[in-house]
Order: C-alpha cells, then sequence, then structure tokens
C-alpha cells in the first residue's frame, strides 16, 4: 500500500520465470513515478524478486536484463526435461551470469537497500538478509533465495556457512509492515500490482503470503513459473508488468494516463506524441519512430496481449514504453541460427525424446562423474 505520509517499501515476490513482470513493472515506476523508487525505504524480495531488485540496484541496462533473462529462458527450453535435465546445472548457470553482469562492488549498491527472504534448510525459518560484505555474498544469497530442492539440484547452497533454500518456501512476499509496502505479483491475486482477472470468482488462497486468486489463469501461471514459455509469451508477460503497473499509479492517482503513444489516429497526434516520448523516455529518435509508427493491429506480440486485456480498457495499450517495447522485440528475436531451428523441426524433436531411454542414463553418469 502506497502512504507518502509514513514512506513507503517495495516487495516483489518470488515468481521463477514470471520475473519477467518485474522488469516490466518497475520500467513503468522509473518513468511514470521515479519517485516511489528513488525514496523507497527498502526493496524487499524473493527468489526471481531479489535477483530483479540486486539487477534494478546494480544499474544493469534495461535491455541487457531482457536480454539475459531471454536467455535463460531458452537455455531451459533447450533441454528435453527442463530444470530436471541431468547435464543442466541451474545453480552454475546463474551465478556465472551473475559474477559476469553484477559489477565488483554491488555489495556496496545494495546493502541496506535489499532485503533478501531465504529459508533456513535446517528448522524451515525464514531469514531476511540485507547486508553483505563482498560481492561473493550477495552472489550467494541470490543462489539460496532461488534454489528450488530437485529442480535446481540436491543439495542446497551455502551462506556464511549457513544451508539456504528459496525464500518462498517460508515466505515469497517478504515485508516490514504491510500498511506501507507496494507489493508486486504477476499473479491474480490481492496485491497492489498483478493482473485483474475477467471473472467474478472470489475465492483466494493464502501461500506463504502470496495472495492467489482460484482460477485457470493462475494454474497456467504456475506451470510457467517453473518452465519458461516461449520468447513472445515472456515478452508478453514484461508488457503486462508495465501495464498493470500503469493502472495502479492512475488508481492511487499518482499519474494520470498519458496520450497515445502507439496507435495513433492523426499526423498531429503522431509528431506531438513523438516529441512527449523523445522528452520524457530519452530515447534515440530514429529508434523510437520505429517504435512509435508499428501499429498493434500489426504486432503479433500486442495482438497476442490484447486478448488478456478487458475489451472496455483496450487502450491502456497506448500507454505502452517505446523504448520497452524495443527492448522486448529485441530480445525475442531468434539468434541461434540454422542449427537451432533444424532442431526445433518436429521429426528431430520427436527422435531426440524417443532417444531419452538410451541417452538419458549416459548423461546422468557423466554428470555423476563430473560433479
Amino acid at each position: 500500500m502506497y502512504d507518502p505520509e509514513r514512506g513507503w517499501s517495495l516487495s516483489f515476490v518470488g515468481c521463477g520465470f514470471l520475473g519477467f513482470y518485474h522488469v516490466g513493472a518497475t520500467r513503468c515506476l522509473s518513468e511514470r513515478a521515479p519517485h516511489l523508487l528513488r525514496d523507497a525505504r527498502m526493496f524487499f524480495g524473493c527468489s526471481a524478486g531479489s535477483l530483479h531488485i540486486a539487477s534494478f540496484l546494480a544499474g544493469v541496462p534495461l535491455d541487457r536484463t531482457i536480454q539475459v533473462l531471454m536467455d535463460l529462458g531458452r537455455a531451459i527450453r533447450r533441454q528435453k526435461l527442463g530444470l530436471l535435465q541431468p547435464s543442466f546445472s541451474f545453480n552454475k548457470y546463474l551465478r556465472d551470469r551473475l559474477h559476469r553482469e553484477f559489477p565488483a562492488n554491488i555489495h556496496q549498491l545494495v546493502s541496506g537497500k535489499i532485503s533478501i527472504s531465504l529459508t533456513r534448510v535446517s528448522d524451515g525459518k525464514n531469514v531476511l538478509v540485507s547486508d553483505f560484505q563482498s560481492k561473493e555474498e550477495v552472489v550467494d544469497a541470490l543462489l539460496c533465495s532461488c534454489f528450488i530442492p530437485f529442480l535446481s539440484g540436491l543439495i542446497p547452497p551455502t551462506f556464511r556457512g549457513e544451508r539456504y533454500m528459496d525464500g518462498g518456501a517460508s515466505n515469497n512476499m517478504p515485508f516490514a509492515d504491510d500498511k506501507t509496502t507496494i507489493t508486486v505479483s504477476p499473479y491474480f491475486g490481492e496485491h497492489d500490482i498483478c493482473p485483474k482477472v475477467k471473472s467474478s470468482n472470489f475465492l483466494y488462497v493464502n501461500f506463504t503470503m502470496l495472495s492467489l486468486r482460484l482460477c485457470s489463469a493462475n494454474a497456467y501461471l504456475l506451470v510457467r513459473t517453473i518452465h519458461p514459455g516461449e520468447p513472445k509469451v515472456l515478452g508478453e508477460i514484461c508488457l503486462r508488468g508495465y501495464l498493470d503497473t500503469v493502472r495502479f499509479l492512475e488508481e492511487k492517482g499518482i499519474c494520470k494516463r498519458p496520450g497515445p503513444c502507439l496507435n495513433l489516429a492523426s499526423e498531429d497526434r503522431d509528431s506531438e506524441a513523438r516529441t512527449n516520448c523523445w522528452e520524457n523516455m530519452s530515447l534515440e529518435p530514429p529508434r523510437e519512430v520505429v517504435a512509435l509508427e508499428t501499429k498493434p493491429e500489426e504486432d503479433e506480440l500486442l495482438d497476442h496481449l490484447r486478448l488478456s486485456i478487458l475489451p472496455w480498457d483496450e487502450s491502456i495499450l497506448e500507454t505502452l514504453s517505446p523504448k520497452l517495447l524495443i527492448a522486448v522485440r529485441e530480445a525475442i528475436k531468434d539468434r541461434g541460427g540454422y542449427m537451432s531451428k533444424i532442431c526445433s523441426f518436429m521429426p528431430i524433436r520427436i527422435i531426440s525424446y524417443l532417444m531419452l531411454p538410451c541417452t538419458l542414463p549416459v548423461e546422468t553418469a557423466v554428470t555423476v562423474l563430473r560433479r
């Protein structure tokens, strides 16, 4: 809940590969209400939420953040068994990427500003960590917060000599005061920034502080939490986070909905929107013109997103950030080359799955020997 008089914090729920939602939400806040991020007392996060906050505080560029997440999603989708593939080590992949993307002084940038939710293995208690002495400690804490037993591995990682696992097992929506914390979640539920469902069903369930509406849409999102969708689906989740945040800002009276930036009716509105977007978002004109001149009807990404929006609220698509659209469109482009296209053919995929009984034991044995 936003309370300008008492101050506020932000809490980002753990959501696996739905972390794209947090990227879109944070982008909207930085463009339309930057004071909510600048003056926040604390950023709480769990699992993917903590990864996103750390990346944001580290100053990782928007396009780079989306590309790294998209690469991770593609890496998982390439595995026949997803996260359960023996030859794929999620912890090693994540550790390498964090060391590569984070600056050496990441511990100084996030200490006292981020609070990471962890679950202690020995007693199952929730632990919030906010002070770090080195970059390695930040990486260790993030790995612990993202560790899901059996999916991420068998042996939980350690932080300061003690073993921890995913904070979502004990507290998936950490906060110090629920009355002064803006909560962000990609699931349909009772949070400040979250999707709105097209249903009159008011049944909810609370699981480790996470509010979930009982609906088919959440069932689908829960599956996508541990197994990423296609790049287009991940991009749509990112844009949905932006739109839901716009709605939150409007409802709280923090900002008004700006003029259309995507589907413009006249040349006058076109030129006016371009001028406003250039001034407010600091984009390079040539790239932004491309984004503005792309009509929603001709954009497969926006067409798919439109299906999940209430018909009378379709105009909210016009508030999407051109810079975010450019970053998402670039990230979903397939850069795998000819071999990637050949391996994606249905006959090749069927053959690879039929060979699993033969290849899986060998792959498992080799992986065990290496470790």
